[in-house]
């Protein structure tokens, strides 16, 4: 109907690559009604390449041997929504498939809902919402590109964490960004100022897992087009200064009974009100955090993040409010959760939830026990609590090498994303950096 008056002339159909960046096709509207509400084809490089779209050698799935074919791009209409930043744009989100209609394993989508479908099938259903940090700077992606991102100008040369007078002056943009997700139908809970330059945090409602996934992805798309749209760049990148503060995710999740829609994780009987799913869950997600550390970490410079009395994690804890854990148990009743503080923002969304989910889902189911004592204190101190790794190609073995990795998401999703992240670090290694150059071009 609102095709028909003109209201709406532009169809995005879009997939969500390795990366957790939307890709696909604009349409126009009347065309899509009348050829295309089954899907778009859409070309399989998409999961075979990098950040840079550089296309990686010798991948299984797709390549050269394989002559780049089609994938399948067919609509989930519960994602359905307007592109409000757009004028007369809708969007709808898709799941990517064969051309034979089949979900393709490695796909990120796929990932996350075959854990959901785990989850339901053991009585649960997965509650999750995400927190956002991401920097601003006073530039547009040309001239940010020109000049190689360097010496860029935050939107403020201050600290404005939690500060009103802060964001009041810059209210103009996230008033924008707040009332287009918004219109969008998604659910923003709130916009702070962080302890960064031009750094702020946006948190949304929690959710089903998948419909956050969804609402995760396009509120990086929004955040990153309307900001462009009035004249600045945002980044998602953990951590784009060296001096500056890092930009993590933080992910809270919980396991509601699928029959009484309440919670499964308060029990006001047991000890810190965590009832056995809760604490088996948890025992699952310290467990398994450095299985699945490439997940929440996937690039080389995501380990820059993590370093002491940052507020980023930096071994594996847990407490309930405190800051300095890694993971923090949060909330009382149906706000009980878990709160995993790993994750960085580059992180795919998609990824960075299907572990937090299989890790809890595996934990309930082999009764794991969480990782040390509850932490009231400074847990950078702790002298006792294992790290995770601190840079990709460890955290890459860990992944490769874990038995649980594979049998959790299967050797074929494994082996893919060890294939992307291996370039990574190939790449990294190869190339000659300002560091380096800086360093030793006068003095080796």
């Amino acid at each position: 109907k609102l095709i028909e008056e003109g209201l709406v002339d532009t169809v995005i159909m879009a997939g969500v690559d390795l990366q957790g960046r939307l890709y696909g096709k604009r349409l126009v509207a009347k065309t899509f009604l009348t050829h295309f509400q089954g899907g778009i084809a859409t070309c399989a490089c998409n999961f075979g390449w990098d950040m840079d779209l550089v296309l990686i050698p010798g991948m299984k799935f797709t390549g050269w041997h394989t002559g780049y074919g089609d994938m399948h791009a067919k609509p989930d209409y519960n994602t359905l929504r307007a592109y409000p930043w757009m004028e007369k744009t809708v969007i709808v989100l898709c799941d990517t498939c064969t051309e034979e209609g089949d979900l393709i394993d490695i796909a990120p989508r796929t990932i996350l809902r075959r854990q959901v479908e785990k989850a339901e099938k053991m009585g649960f259903i997965p509650y999750m919402a995400s927190e956002l940090e991401f920097h601003l700077y006073k530039e547009n992606f040309d001239a940010a590109r020109a000049r190689e991102y360097r010496d860029l100008e935050p939107l403020f040369r201050n600290y404005g964490d939690y500060s009103i007078f802060r964001t009041s002056m810059d209210e103009w943009i996230l008033r924008i960004f707040r009332n287009g997700l918004s219109d969008a139908g998604i659910d923003v809970e709130s916009v702070k100022g962080e302890w960064g330059f031009g750094q702020l945090e946006l948190g949304v409602v929690y959710q089903d897992a998948l419909t956050m996934a969804d609402w995760h992805a396009l509120v990086k798309q929004g955040v990153k087009e309307m900001a462009a749209l009035n004249g600045l760049v945002a980044t998602f990148m953990a951590k784009p200064s060296t001096n500056d503060s890092g930009s993590g995710l933080h992910i809270h999740m919980s396991l509601w009974d699928k029959k009484t829609r309440k919670s499964m994780f308060w029990d006001k009987n047991k000890d810190y009100n965590m009832s056995d799913t809760m604490r088996h869950s948890l025992g699952g997600m310290m467990q398994l955090a450095r299985d699945f550390q490439v997940f929440y970490a996937p690039y080389i410079n995501s380990y820059k993040r993590y370093s002491y009395q940052s507020f980023a994690p930096y071994n594996i804890a847990w407490g309930g409010d405190n800051r300095t854990v890694t993971f923090r148990v949060c909330g009382s009743h149906n706000a009980c959760r878990i709160e995993n503080r790993i994750p960085g923002a580059d992180a795919n969304p998609y990824l960075a939830l299907g572990a937090c989910l299989g890790s809890a889902l595996y934990g309930v189911q082999n009764k794991l026990e969480p990782v040390g004592e509850y932490c009231a204190a400074d847990a950078y101190e702790l002298k006792d609590a294992p790290l995770f790794a601190r840079n990709l190609p460890d955290a890459l073995r860990n992944f490769d090498n874990s038995e649980i990795a594979r049998e959790i998401l299967g050797d074929d999703v494994v082996d893919h994303y060890v294939k992307l992240m291996a370039w990574e670090c190939e790449r990294y290694f190869t190339d000659v950096t300002d560091w380096e150059r800086k360093k030793y071009f006068e003095m080796a």
